[in-house]
């Protein structure tokens, strides 16, 4: 009976734990459409990031940079993007696609 009830308590306190975990910073967020006027030179094709771990936490900055690396250099941002959360055996991390931008080319609203 002691074993079960050791057991029980062992099994309440990792049920009922948690853990946080910064994922992101961010400088600009939106869910929605945002009308950005841009030169079409400042738009790259869509880029695709990846950060995948074996049984450890993977950073989603980690993908999110990614993206933006492998859309070239000056590229400096994403828009319309995506976040995947991903699970495969023994690995999980995430997946990050998006339109890069070059924001020094944005151009000032009138």
């Amino acid at each position: 009976m002691k074993k079960i009830t050791t057991l029980a308590v062992v099994a309440a306190a990792v049920f009922f734990t948690s853990c946080n975990q910064r994922l992101i910073d961010f400088t600009v967020i939106s869910s929605k459409n945002v009308t950005l006027r841009l030169p079409d030179d400042a738009k790259g094709p869509r880029s695709t990031g990846k950060e995948m771990k074996f049984c450890t936490q993977p950073m989603l900055k980690s993908a999110v940079d990614k993206a933006i690396e492998n859309a070239g250099p000056g590229y400096d941002a994403l828009i319309d993007g995506v976040v995947y959360s991903r699970n495969e055996f023994f690995r999980m991390g995430w997946v990050v696609e998006g339109t890069p931008i070059k924001t020094s080319k944005l151009k000032a609203s009138n």
